[in-house]
């Protein structure tokens, strides 16, 4: 029965990954920031958090994925349809991030302008 258990989610793990670039292969070089998006938020990763964030008046979600659990991409969409990407960001700044009791205070003072996401 084990064996059998083991085999199915094997073969459901394959299948759920399939057609998706592991975060490792990802280029890192996006002409327009939609590109970068859609590659970034469609890639496995070891780490991926997706938080909605109701209680914020001005940030409606945040996405945080990291390929070596140490830093990575920090995803903000907005209430007026505004997204944000930032790259480098420490797990340590997510963590703090997600539970900040006034999320766009925190974005302004702790991410504005410190990991920036530059387009190629």
């Amino acid at each position: 029965m084990k064996k059998t258990l083991l085999i199915i989610f094997g073969t459901a793990s394959l299948l759920a990954c399939k057609g998706k670039t592991d975060c490792q292969e990802l280029s890192g070089t996006y002409s327009t920031f939609v590109e970068a998006r859609k590659e970034i938020t469609k890639a496995n990763y070891p780490i991926k958090k997706i938080q909605s964030t109701p209680e914020s008046s001005w940030i409606k979600r945040i996405e945080f994925y990291s390929c070596n659990e140490k830093e990575g991409y920090l995803i903000i969409y907005t209430t007026r349809a505004e997204e944000y990407i930032h790259a480098h960001v420490p797990l340590a700044i997510w963590e703090e991030f997600s539970t900040a009791k006034s999320k766009g205070s925190y974005y302004n003072t702790n991410i504005v302008n410190r990991y920036a996401f530059n387009l190629k």
